[in-house]
C-alpha cells in the first residue's frame, strides 16, 4: 500500500456526503426517504440506532418484536444522514450469495472445524431467513425476494482446479452438503454451452441461493414499523451524527438538528463506523466499489435449458430473472464480478405500485484487477462521483461473458426515457461504499470505551428489561452483507435486550473483543484482492 492509500485510511471517513449517485434501486423513493427531516429532534430516547439500512431495519424491527407488550414503553429514535436507506443497502448487487465452498478450507485452518461450520452455516441461513421475514411482512412481491440458480463461472483454469477441491472437500461434510438442495459441477464444453456461458470459462459450480431487492425491503420493513409502533419508533432523515460525549448516565449524541440523550447508541453505519468509533479505523475500511443496471441482449437466456442442467425445481425456455451469477476471471478470489437480474415483467402483478422490472441485469465489480484503482478506492466515501475506469469496464464485458448468446444490444423504452435513464446498453451506473473488515468477519457486539475515544459513563445503568447502558456495532461486511446483517443485526439487537454477550447462533469469530482487535490487520485481508 502506498504511503497516500495509508493515510487516508487511518483518517475519519466522515458523514456521508448529499446527493449520491442515483441507484436504480431507489427509484422510485420510498415514500419514507425523506421521513422526519423536518421533525423536531427529541430530547431523548432509550436506545438511538444510527444508520437505516438492512442492519438498522434488521435491530429495529427484532427489538420491537421481542419486547412485545412492553415495547411501548422503550422508545426508539433511528438517525439517517441523507435519505432512508441511501447507503450501501440500496446501492447493492441483490445476491443472497453466501461463500460456501469458497471459504472453507481457510476457515477450517484458521478457526477449525466446528466454528468453520457455524460460519457458513450463518451466512447460508439467510437465504431462507430474508425470505420468511418478507413473506411475514406482506413484502415477497415488492422485494421481488426469491430463490435463483446461482452459479460460480471461472475463467482460469488453476482456479477452476482449486475450486473444485475445495468444493469436493466441502461436499464431504454431510453437515454442509445437507444444507443444500442440490450442487451440481459443470465441466464439459456441452454443459457449459447449455448454460449460454461463452467459451472462454473453464468450468462452473451452481446450486439454488437467492436475490432481492433489498431498498424496497427494508424501506418496507421501516414503514410497517412505523405504522404500528407511532408512539415509540422514530426516523429522522437528513439528520447525521457529527459526534458523541459522554455526561453522567447518558451519551450525548450532536447533530445539525440539535442534541439526543440515550443510554444505549447503536453504530449501524458500516462503512462509516469509525467516524464515530475512531478506534475501529484500520479495522474497518471503506471501500468505494461500482454498480450497474443494464439491459439484457436480445438472445440472452432463451432456448430450452435441459433439465439435469437446472439447480432449479422446474426448467424453462426462458432463464431469464431466475439465476445469478459470480464471474472468476483471475487467480486471486478477491477478483471476480456478480450479476443478478431483474424479474420478468408478466410474473410481477400488473397491480404493483412499482414500475414493472424489465430483466435489467444488475451487474458490479470489477474492482480488483488493478491495484492501483483498487488502493484508490480505500478509504474513499465519495459516492456522489461514479468511477469512470469500472463504469467503462463494467458497461462492455457483459457480451464476453455470454458470446454469441448476447445477441444485439437491446433498445431503451418510453418509460426508460421518462425516467430518464441512459440509453443503449447501460440504463445507471453508480457508486457505493462496501465497509472492508480488517479480519473479513463482521463485528458485533459491545464497543469498549477505548474503541470509542474513551467514552464511559458514569453510571451506565439501564432502564428495566435492557442491558446495561453503552455503546453498540454491528457492521464490517466486506460486500457480503446480505448473507451477515440481517441475522447480525437480530443478534445485536438480543444483547441490547441483556441476554447474553453472544446469542449460540452467532459465530464467536464475529463478536467484538480488544483481542480480535489487536490481531486484525487489515494488510492480511488485501492480499486477496492485490
Amino acid at each position: 500500500m502506498d504511503p497516500v492509500t495509508q493515510h487516508r485510511i487511518s483518517q475519519s471517513p466522515g458523514i456521508p456526503r448529499p446527493s449520491p449517485t442515483r441507484s436504480y434501486w431507489a427509484v422510485p423513493p420510498s415514500n419514507i426517504s425523506q421521513w422526519g427531516a423536518q421533525d423536531v429532534l427529541p430530547e431523548k430516547a432509550d436506545i438511538v440506532i444510527i444508520g437505516s439500512g438492512i442492519t438498522g431495519a434488521s435491530i429495529a424491527r427484532t427489538l420491537l418484536r421481542e419486547l412485545g407488550e412492553n415495547s411501548s414503553d422503550v422508545r426508539i429514535v433511528m438517525l439517517e444522514a441523507r435519505e432512508v436507506c441511501s447507503g450501501a443497502t440500496a446501492r447493492n448487487g441483490g445476491h443472497i450469495t453466501p461463500a460456501w465452498y469458497h471459504q472453507y478450507p481457510e476457515l477450517v485452518k484458521t478457526y477449525g472445524k466446528e466454528t468453520a461450520h457455524e460460519m457458513i452455516k450463518f451466512q447460508v441461513s439467510h437465504v431462507h431467513k430474508l425470505l420468511s421475514v418478507a413473506e411475514e411482512d406482506g413484502l415477497l412481491e415488492d422485494s421481488q425476494c426469491r430463490l435463483t440458480d446461482s452459479f460460480d463461472a471461472y475463467v482460469d483454469r488453476t482456479r477452476f482446479e482449486i475450486a473444485r477441491e475445495n468444493y469436493t472437500e466441502y461436499r464431504k461434510e454431510e453437515e454442509l452438503s445437507s444444507l443444500h438442495q442440490v450442487t451440481r459441477l459443470y465441466e464439459d464444453k456441452e454443459q457449459l454451452q447449455a448454460l449460454q456461458l461463452s467459451s472462454s470459462f473453464s468450468g462452473v459450480i451452481g446450486t439454488v441461493f437467492g436475490t432481492m431487492h433489498a431498498y424496497r425491503f427494508v424501506t418496507g420493513i421501516l414503514s410497517r414499523l412505523l405504522k404500528s409502533h407511532t408512539a415509540n419508533f422514530q426516523i429522522f432523515a437528513e439528520t447525521p451524527c457529527i459526534s458523541i460525549t459522554a455526561a453522567s448516565s447518558t451519551y450525548v449524541i450532536e447533530t445539525p438538528k440539535g442534541t439526543i440523550r440515550s443510554a444505549h447508541i447503536v453504530h449501524a453505519t458500516n462503512a462509516w463506523t469509525s467516524h464515530l468509533l475512531p478506534g475501529f479505523r484500520r479495522k474497518i475500511v471503506p471501500l468505494r466499489g461500482e454498480m450497474t443496471s443494464q439491459r439484457p441482449g436480445t438472445c440472452l437466456g432463451f432456448g430450452q435449458i435441459p433439465p439435469s442442467l437446472s439447480t432449479s425445481p422446474s426448467s424453462s425456455s426462458n432463464w431469464q430473472g431466475s439465476r445469478t451469477f459470480i464471474f472468476y476471471t483471475g487467480g486471486k478470489d478477491g477478483i471476480f464480478d456478480y450479476l443478478t437480474q431483474q424479474m420478468q415483467p408478466c410474473k410481477v402483478s400488473s397491480a404493483s405500485k412499482y414500475p414493472l422490472p424489465r430483466t435489467e441485469l444488475m451487474f458490479g465489480g470489477g474492482l480488483a484487477f488493478n491495484p492501483e484503482l483498487f488502493c484508490a478506492q480505500l478509504g474513499n466515501t465519495d459516492d456522489t462521483q461514479s468511477i469512470p475506469e469500472l463504469s467503462k469496464y463494467l458497461s462492455s464485458v457483459l457480451p464476453c461473458y455470454f458470446g454469441e448468446n448476447w445477441g444485439d444490444d437491446a433498445e431503451s423504452s418510453e418509460e426508460d426515457d421518462r425516467l430518464n435513464w441512459g440509453k443503449g446498453r447501460t440504463k445507471a451506473s453508480w457508486s457505493g461504499l462496501i465497509g472492508l473488515s480488517a479480519d473479513s468477519n463482521p463485528w458485533v457486539g459491545r464497543v469498549p470505551a477505548s474503541l470509542a475515544e474513551g467514552r464511559k459513563l458514569e453510571v451506565d445503568k439501564s432502564r428495566a428489561g435492557l442491558a446495561d447502558a453503552g455503546e453498540w456495532v454491528c457492521g464490517g461486511y466486506s460486500g457480503e452483507g446480505m448473507v451477515n446483517a440481517w441475522k447480525c443485526g437480530a443478534a445485536l439487537a438480543h444483547m441490547i435486550l441483556g441476554r447474553g454477550e453472544c446469542p449460540e447462533w452467532l459465530p464467536e469469530p464475529y463478536t467484538v473483543s480488544l483481542e480480535r482487535h489487536a490481531k486484525s490487520k487489515l494488510e492480511d485481508v488485501l492480499q486477496s484482492y492485490i
